[in-house]
């Protein structure tokens, strides 16, 4: 069908340069030949939505009439490939995209940081966003699904996506039942790239509340090369259970088909205000060989019901044989003395007791390091991590000493490598 619409399209722009030359273009658009609706069909244009109906895709106030004032018909009516600008404005529709798309919002380029969640500039999608197809890009949207449980879900057929500058405010309830998360990559999309974009108030009164999951626990399907990078995530609550700032648990069941695990790479995230019986700042509680936790920033994590201690943590492993292959590095961990900066879950320090994780060069919230099983009043650290050297400041990028003042053990020079990750 697109072949024979781009021959079409070729012999009508032949016919169109012929009527020119005879000075008959009128008389051609009047037969309706000159097509310049191609960007519905074909692919690489753009397609312009605005909730007045009135827009071109370079000027979002103008008075010429769109076919598109919601985002879904505009998805409906593109080729892949293409793009769909979205201008300002509130569009209350539950979003399935399901073909290879760049979705670009009001604020598409511009950080997070200076925006105003469903500000008058923002482009505003009350409702579930569903990524299930490779290739798509969704950029520069306020995001919001309010009771309800999820706020955007990237299935397993949506590899390479890349969710980038988007806020994500208000997924679920106070009394909400149920798990609710504010992004969820679902049952193993590999190469997903979630950049730049702000999470906050994500509620449940019964089940976990999550900012972003990677899982779930019982998948086949690893989730290959995942990104997630430099996020602010903040505001996650449940009343009942857990909460967690970034958890991956992919394949963490112990059922024989689940066969799941996540390759994650999480670099210069902001992760705080969080609330729940348990909380988890950062959760690898499902095999994730080789995960790197770089110049992440935790703070403000609460439990409600702080038995045992060790539940409230900045950096939690658990159903993960793979604990030791971690690189826990740069990070700031100052959640107070009376939390655990990284904690790795008692069963699996009995099953594997020389074992460790590489948790070294991270600001403890004091220059005598962490507490607990170690000697300083910094927040605690349980065993099974390597900690020393430490950082003696919340300098993240400063080096932790020399190696006259490494302990000599297999894990250094690994926090001294140059890693890259996701900048405004």
């Amino acid at each position: 069908m697109v072949v024979r619409f781009r021959a079409l399209q070729n012999i009508k722009s032949t016919w169109a340069a012929v009527w020119a030359a005879l000075g008959l273009v009128a008389v051609a658009v009047g037969l309706g030949f000159i097509v310049n609706s191609a960007s519905a069909i074909g692919g690489g244009a753009t397609l312009v939505v605005d909730d007045d109906g009135q827009a071109t895709a370079n000027n979002c106030n103008s008075g010429a009439a769109t076919p598109h004032s919601t985002i879904s018909s505009a998805i409906a009516a593109v080729g892949a490939g293409n793009v769909i600008k979205v201008c300002p404005g509130t569009y209350t529709e539950n979003l399935t995209i399901d073909k290879a798309l760049t979705l670009k919002g009001a604020k598409a380029g511009e950080s997070v940081k200076y925006r105003t969640f469903g500000g008058s500039s923002e482009a505003t999608v009350m409702g579930l966003v569903t990524i299930q197809a490779a290739d798509v890009k969704l950029e520069g949207f306020s995001l919001t699904n309010p009771g309800q449980a999820l706020g955007v879900i990237v299935k397993t057929a949506g590899s390479n996506a890349e969710i980038k500058k988007n806020i994500v405010q208000t997924v679920g309830s106070n009394t909400f039942a149920g798990p609710t998360v504010g992004m969820y990559l679902e049952l193993g999309p590999d190469n997903v790239k979630v950049l730049g974009n702000k999470i906050s108030d994500i509620q449940s009164q019964t089940g976990s509340a999550q900012g972003i999951l990677v899982g779930d626990s019982t998948s086949a399907d690893p989730s290959l090369d995942t990104r997630i990078d430099s996020n602010f995530i903040s505001n996650i609550t449940s009343e009942q259970r857990g909460a967690y700032g970034i958890q991956a648990n992919n394949g963490a069941s112990t059922a024989p088909t689940a066969t799941g695990y996540t390759e994650l790479s999480m670099s210069g995230n902001t992760i705080k205000t969080l609330r729940g019986n348990w909380v988890h700042a950062i959760g690898l509680e499902g095999e994730t060989p080789n995960a790197e936790v770089l110049y992440n920033t935790i703070n403000d994590i609460t439990d409600t019901n702080p038995v045992p201690t060790s539940d409230t943590a900045g950096v939690f492993f658990e159903s993960n044989p793979f604990f030791f292959t971690s690189e826990v590095n740069q990070n700031n961990l100052a959640v107070t003395p009376s939390n655990h900066g990284i904690v790795v879950h008692p069963t699996l320090a009995s099953l594997y007791p020389s074992l460790s994780v590489d948790g070294e060069c991270n600001w403890w919230g004091s220059r005598q390091g962490p507490g607990a099983v170690a000697s300083g009043n910094g927040s605690m650290v349980s065993s099974n991590v390597d900690y020393r050297p430490w950082l003696k400041s919340d300098s993240l990028g400063r080096d932790c000493g020399g190696r006259d003042h490494h302990d000599n053990d297999r894990h250094y020079g690994d926090w001294a490598k140059k890693h890259d990750w996701y900048k405004d």
